[in-house]
């Protein structure tokens, strides 16, 4: 995204249209802090330009400015709900931890011949289970992630979900050591 921005930033200020204080900067986009304030000027070349802009629906709190010297400012957001935090990183290491234990249980248990793997889908290899689980906890993790960045409070099911099976599977292997 930052590709995409600073790509059209250049595009404009080469076309002319704006006017940006960051021109005569010696400090490339990469370094500028993400809560510095830039502040560019729209140039207009003709009156009919002008008028048009001047007649646009402006909100109630608004308030309106010459468009050749308006300031457009890049305003960082109020509050940043962190998505990857200890929360989250807890109930999906928790979910990893869980399910790389099912698996060397059941590994151990099938190699002393006293179980099985009771799920039918998964492989019996050490290799095929381990494969079969990252995937399920990858996908598991993605989905939680999504849903915590869009403030759902669901966002704790899947590896929730995940912690009980692993912990049953566990459990299981436990039981027939």
């Amino acid at each position: 995204m930052n590709a995409l921005r600073d790509t059209m930033l250049g595009l404009a200020i080469a076309m002319g249209g704006w006017e940006c204080a960051a021109q005569e900067a010696t400090i490339p986009f990469g370094q500028i802090e993400r809560n510095a304030q830039l502040y560019a000027r729209l140039t207009v070349q003709d009156d009919d330009m002008i008028s048009s802009l001047s007649s646009s629906s402006l909100t109630p709190e608004a308030i309106p400015v010459k468009p050749s010297i308006a300031g457009f400012v890049r305003v960082p957001p109020a509050t940043a709900l962190r998505t990857l935090n200890s929360k989250f990183f807890l109930l999906n290491g928790l979910h990893l931890g869980l399910a790389l234990s099912d698996v060397v249980m059941t590994q151990h248990c099938i190699a002393a011949h006293t179980c099985r793997e009771g799920n039918p889908l998964m492989p019996s290899s050490l290799a095929g289970q381990v494969s079969v689980d990252l995937a399920l906890i990858s996908y598991g993790s993605y989905i939680s992630y999504r849903l915590k960045r869009y403030k759902s409070n669901l966002w704790w099911i899947s590896p929730a979900i995940g912690i009980a099976a692993h912990s049953a599977g566990l459990a299981t292997g436990v039981a027939h050591q």
